[in-house]
């Protein structure tokens, strides 16, 4: 069996704080560091090993359509109807261009990704928008 993974897109994450104590000087001093976090999703297929580069591309633009209608379903409150929204979608297109798969074959998976610490300064969070996180999506061309 094949995995192949399909990143769905990646979400801005809030800001993460931390103190740690500076030595620098003659006494101790707390500092303020923070970080930014990423959460991205993939979807992934388990394909048989005989498959083809043209069925990995119909796999491809069916999860870009499945994602572009789970993204508008998930500003419904709490996004609940994303999930059921994109297998709907996916099941859809997949059958209409004669794509054979079983349920267990779709595992959806999210993978946190953090930036590097450093120091925190009031200027640089004044304008970030931390209330709206945007939905970035990947090409799929090169599939």
């Amino acid at each position: 069996m094949t995995t192949r993974d399909f990143e769905l897109g990646s979400i801005d994450g809030l800001p993460e704080f931390r103190v740690v104590m500076d030595s620098n000087g003659f006494l101790l001093t707390p500092v303020l560091e923070t970080r930014k976090t990423t959460l991205k999703a993939f979807v992934s297929i388990e394909r048989s090993d005989n498959v083809n580069e043209e069925t990995w591309k119909a796999f491809g633009q069916c999860i870009m359509f499945a994602a572009a209608g789970a993204a508008v379903a998930g500003f419904t409150p709490g996004g609940i109807a994303a999930v059921p929204t994109f297998m709907h979608i996916f099941g859809t297109c997949a059958t209409t261009k004669g794509l054979d798969l079983a349920a267990s074959q779709i595992r959806f998976r999210t993978e946190t990704f953090y930036g590097e610490w450093e120091r925190f300064t009031f200027g640089e969070t004044t304008n970030q928008n931390l209330s709206k996180p945007k939905l970035q999506p990947k090409s799929y061309e090169d599939v």
